[in-house]
């Protein structure tokens, strides 16, 4: 039994140079056949690869873009929206200006028809109260002169009378 152990263990030359050879043509044996369809594999794989971190690459910038473009809208949006909240706000000034204007504007109308009303009132009481005073001094200077005044002349006492009695008031 030593023999067979001692056998595995001992370098033969001969199977050396038989191994080393055999080695060699293995490698030539895939180099001729199998060595350019591994490389074809490789640089399939190695292809893929970078197609795939291209096409990240470009996804990337893509996404970029669309972001750069989403933020500008958005910015844009803001500006519109406080561009009408800035209209919107003038507008509902101006008209609220233009509303107190207005409003203004009816009350003097008011101030100014009521003051004619009243001096329209005042003048035609005043005119009532004439004829009637006119009718009462007729009634109390008929009594008191007994007599008949001509038309000139009872004209000219109403006048008189009635000028007195407007300067007094």
């Amino acid at each position: 039994m030593d023999t067979i152990y001692q056998s595995l263990v001992t370098v033969n030359p001969v199977t050396l140079i038989a191994a080393i050879c055999n080695l060699f043509i293995q490698m030539l044996v895939f180099k001729h056949f199998f060595l350019d369809k591994v490389k074809a594999v490789l640089d399939a794989r190695r292809e893929a690869a970078d197609k795939q971190l291209t096409d990240a690459e470009q996804a990337k910038a893509e996404a970029a873009a669309i972001k750069r473009t989403y933020e500008e809208n958005m910015l844009s949006a803001k500006m519109k929206a406080d561009a009408l909240l800035s209209s919107a706000q003038k507008t509902a000034a101006a008209r609220s200006e233009e509303i107190l204007r207005q409003a203004q504007q009816q009350a003097a109308q008011l101030r100014n028809k009521a003051a004619s009303d009243i001096e329209m009132e005042k003048k035609k009481a005043i005119n009532d109260a004439k004829n009637e005073i006119s009718g009462l001094a007729m009634a109390i200077a008929g009594k008191v002169v007994e007599r008949e005044l001509n038309g000139a002349d009872q004209e000219a006492m109403i006048d008189k009378f009635l000028n007195e009695l407007g300067e007094s008031l």
